[in-house]
């Protein structure tokens, strides 16, 4: 069995901008106390920051194991299934830039209601890819052209 985390070096730029996001727009509300509708807005900002550095602890404290029989999650939920009951498999890339560089991969695999989903930041990730889309094909799952493409760039075939 194999375990995989993800390195804290890579979440460090995700803590600092969600922390940072979180104090200027909390600390106004309470060093300037403004109007309600700027407080709102300012609020709405600051939840939505603290969203994400929960989500990044998430990611923070999240384990993902594999073996021969299957694959598991660990975290705030635990999700494990085995291999042969793998029932879909998606490799999604996503950029924020036009060029389409510097962006992440997503890796979903589900069985039946359990899912399971990680990017790239995941140390380790191609290891992974390759043993679900194993699995995958000795499943005779159809994948979709986008997991396709997205697989041949891994250099997974």
């Amino acid at each position: 069995m194999s375990l995989h985390r993800y390195d804290i070096r890579l979440l460090y730029g995700d803590y600092i901008r969600a922390g940072l996001g979180m104090i200027a727009t909390i600390a106004p509300i309470a060093i300037m106390r403004p109007d309600w509708p700027i407080a709102m807005m300012l609020g709405s900002i600051g939840l939505l920051c603290f969203y994400f550095v929960a989500q990044t602890y998430i990611r923070h404290r999240t384990v993902v194991g594999i073996d021969d029989e299957g694959i598991f999650i660990r975290g705030i939920n635990t999700v494990s299934f085995r291999w042969t009951e793998l029932s879909r498999f998606n490799l999604n890339y996503y950029s924020l830039r036009r060029d389409r560089l510097n962006g992440w991969m997503e890796l979903t695999v589900k069985s039946g209601t359990r899912t399971i989903t990680f990017d790239s930041r995941l140390e380790d990730f191609v290891v992974i890819v390759r043993r679900a889309h194993a699995a995958a094909k000795a499943n005779q799952l159809a994948l979709n052209g986008i997991t396709q493409a997205n697989l041949l760039a891994l250099r997974i075939y």
